[in-house]
């Protein structure tokens, strides 16, 4: 079983009062099906931008990202022109389909948590308004939020907005979950509830699936990750042990050959 995430010999860095500040310093991880994979650092420690990296909404400096072996490209797609590439049988890993990207932010506060958790749904192709309503609501009572069904995002307390994001993140079918801070800061109770949540979303994956999450804290790591890597300050990533999915998590599929699964 190969791996479905592979980031390779990443930098990233910024201009800042005429100096480089280097965040992220050839920083190398993969992240196989069936295994959730946690980087943990300190406030601004480069965690966030990483992510972002991998999802295509920030260029790295050097180094590459692919999943499935499709090398993940920093720019931003229409819907018209993902389903363009769509159907000329090519496609590249596609934000919100192959991969979905949910914040500990959330969308607005006046947004609607079924268009929340139906967005990923409405970009590959799920049906009509009706029929993404439907699926986001059985989204919801997987998590155990059918509570939140109707509400908006600003109603919602952190636990919820976390189930929510769990909801949104899993509505689909998509190969890579990318959390940012979704399920960091949590008592220890709560985080315990989200860990069997996220594992059981994960064991229950149509297609193979694997999940990159960020936190700030090493001790929430431990409990939601398989394996637990840390940024330096130097942006440098600090591999930590941990042990790897068996086959049963399945074999990972080029995106080419994924149709419409």
């Amino acid at each position: 079983m190969g791996d479905l995430l592979s980031i390779t010999g990443i930098c990233k860095g910024y201009e800042r009062g005429g100096r480089y500040l280097v965040v992220l310093d050839r920083v190398s991880l993969e992240v196989a099906a069936g295994e959730v994979v946690a980087v943990v650092s300190r406030r601004l420690g480069g965690k966030s931008t990483l992510l972002q990296i991998v999802a295509g909404l920030e260029a790295p400096d050097a180094g590459t990202v692919t999943i499935a072996g499709q090398p993940i490209r920093a720019r931003r797609r229409s819907v018209r022109e993902w389903w363009a590439a769509r159907r000329s049988g090519y496609h590249d890993p596609a934000l919100g389909h192959d991969m979905v990207f949910v914040t500990r932010d959330g969308p607005h506060q006046e947004l609607d948590v079924c268009k929340f958790v139906g967005a990923p749904l409405a970009v590959s192709g799920a049906g009509g308004k009706r029929d993404v309503q439907m699926l986001a609501g059985r989204a919801l009572e997987r998590v155990g939020a059918s509570d939140c069904f109707g509400r908006r995002w600003g109603e919602l307390s952190n636990y919820q907005r976390a189930l929510v994001g769990l909801a949104r993140a899993f509505a689909g079918s998509p190969q890579l979950v990318i959390l940012d801070d979704l399920l960091d800061a949590h008592g220890r109770r709560d985080t315990a509830r989200l860990s069997d949540i996220l594992h059981t979303l994960l064991e229950e994956a149509t297609r193979p699936c694997g999940v990159l999450l960020s936190a700030g804290y090493p001790e929430t790591a431990i409990v939601l990750a398989n394996r637990v890597c840390s940024l330096t300050q130097k942006g440098t990533l600090v591999h930590g042990s941990g042990p790897r999915p068996d086959a049963s998590a399945g074999t990972v599929v080029p995106l080419r050959n994924v149709g419409n699964a």
